[in-house]
């Protein structure tokens, strides 16, 4: 995937912000296969990449005349694509607590929520909290700490220091929190792969309205599934 130890990519470049230049991730980490996982450029990640190309796949024209709020920075989107854009920062003194919002219901048309999820002591007080600032024909973007890595969510009940103030690591059987959270909510399942990495991850969209639902299920294809919920194709 490298040229040299320079960390230039050999036919690789980043969707987010074009650079071909990539440095070791968090810790040092390197990706499975070997390959440098962050862009020297935006500093994204496999995950933000990942997305990256699927909200390029929906059209980021379709958003122009939407409100966005973003709980925690992701260069996975641009806030110019936005008619508005708000950034609450998990952890800072004005950060918005996602478990108790103060928002009006239907706030925003897009509501993206990356990596914070699993900081919050009480997870289905914060999904119907982003769902209920969700506008009717908007949608809110879900990503959690690889959700396909493991099979069963482990939930320790308290803030693990060691995990990063994690109250959780979520598995595959998210789907089952999912239905007994949210059970009218349909939650679609992206499944992508990095370019730069090679690496497979995915997110979750959870659409407001049979049209939203429609409109992303026609944009991504195969590779966007029904996760958990009623279907409205």
């Amino acid at each position: 995937m490298r040229d040299d130890l320079t960390g230039t990519a050999s036919q690789s470049r980043c969707p987010i912000c074009g650079g071909t230049t990539f440095e070791p991730g968090p810790r040092g980490r390197m990706s499975p296969i070997g390959a440098l996982p962050r862009c020297s450029g935006c500093k994204s990640l496999e995950r933000h990449r990942v997305a990256r190309v699927m909200f390029d796949r929906l059209g980021p024209a379709s958003f122009a005349s939407w409100s966005a709020i973003q709980f925690s920075p992701d260069p996975t989107v641009d806030p110019a694509w936005f008619g508005s854009f708000e950034l609450s920062v998990y952890g800072a003194a004005d950060g918005i607590d996602i478990q108790s919002i103060d928002r009006p219901d239907g706030a925003y048309d897009y509501v993206g929520c990356s990596h914070v999820l699993e900081h919050v002591g009480d997870d289905r007080a914060a999904l119907h909290e982003l769902l209920r600032i969700t506008a009717p024909g908007g949608l809110v973007y879900l990503n959690i700490p690889d959700p396909f890595a493991e099979e069963v969510t482990r939930d320790w009940g308290f803030p693990k220091p060691e995990k990063h103030g994690h109250w959780r690591v979520y598995g595959r059987d998210v789907a089952l929190r999912f239905d007994r959270y949210i059970p009218l909510q349909p939650v679609l399942a992206y499944r992508g792969t990095d370019p730069v990495t090679g690496e497979a991850t995915g997110a979750f969209l959870l659409p407001k309205s049979a049209e939203t639902y429609r409109w992303i299920v026609d944009r991504l294809g195969r590779d966007v599934e029904l996760f958990s919920g009623p279907s409205h194709s």
